[in-house]
């Protein structure tokens, strides 16, 4: 440690009030949601894009900021790190403002184009950056600065499992057809260009008396799509070394409801 803390807080409480101004001058940007797709001219996609860019930007900048500050700040009494540790929460609590905004412009993306990969994996992503920065605070009040390195390796192990955990192309699958039977379009293509793990899920929702007779006969189209990669696939396959286990659950679905998905047809385009 080299810097006083005077010369700290000074850094930290300037960028504090940074923040907060540029919060209280964008509110109506980071929340009207919407509005700025109707009147400021934005795409989902544009809206979307820019708050998860604004998002990691300021996260990052403010997690090193706090960290370096920790490093380097020169605490000679009690009363200046709980000085610190509420300016840090409260940086952190501007960026978790921030985040909020994210998380709600990518659900507003969701619920008009439906869930891809890579909107699943932003949407996964925003919940455990903000449990890291909710973590930081608690590390910050209860004076355990050393553990935040600990504390992002979690973030980042529980980010990975939750991905595997959560099977993604399965949750494409159950809330794309969820949300097409409230009359959004259903986006066949996509779905059907999916791994095998979306294949038990796509048996699940075909089977469902739920469902109108369009998007049963939608999703017996993309069941029909992937039995045809699915014998395209197997017919190329040699030995025990190529076996993998969810294109035989793929396989062993598929089977479950094949006269009716014979019925159906389907046109595989290669590039």
């Amino acid at each position: 440690p080299f810097l006083g803390f005077t010369e700290g807080a000074i850094v930290l409480g300037s960028v504090i009030v940074l923040f907060t101004t540029f919060v209280i001058i964008q509110f109506r940007y980071f929340f009207s949601g919407q509005l700025n797709i109707n009147f400021a001219g934005f795409t989902y996609a544009e809206y979307a894009r820019r708050g998860f860019t604004e998002l990691i930007a300021v996260a990052i900048f403010s997690l090193v900021l706090v960290q370096s500050l920790r490093t380097t700040l020169i605490f000679k009494k009690d009363k200046q790190r709980r000085y610190f540790a509420g300016l840090a929460a409260g940086l952190v609590l501007l960026v978790l403002v921030i985040l909020v905004s994210s998380f709600q412009r990518l659900s507003l993306y969701e619920s008009a184009y439906g869930f891809t990969s890579l909107r699943t994996y932003s949407h996964v992503f925003i919940i455990w950056l903000g449990l890291l920065l909710i973590g930081t605070i608690v590390l910050e009040v209860l004076n355990k600065p050393r553990f935040f390195a600990n504390a992002a390796l979690l973030a980042i192990i529980g980010f990975s499992l939750s991905l595997n955990l959560l099977n993604v192309d399965a949750f494409i699958v159950h809330h794309n057809i969820k949300r097409a039977n409230t009359a959004a379009e259903l986006d066949t293509h996509y779905l059907s260009n999916l791994s095998s793990d979306a294949v038990p899920a796509l048996v699940e929702e075909f089977n469902s008396s739920q469902h109108s007779s369009e998007i049963h006969e939608a999703i017996g189209v993309v069941l029909k799509c992937h039995q045809l990669r699915m014998e395209n696939k197997n017919s190329t396959k040699t030995g025990w070394q190529s076996f993998h286990f969810s294109d035989w659950s793929a396989s062993r679905n598929i089977s479950l409801v094949q006269e009716q998905v014979e019925e159906f047809d389907c046109t595989l385009i290669d590039w």
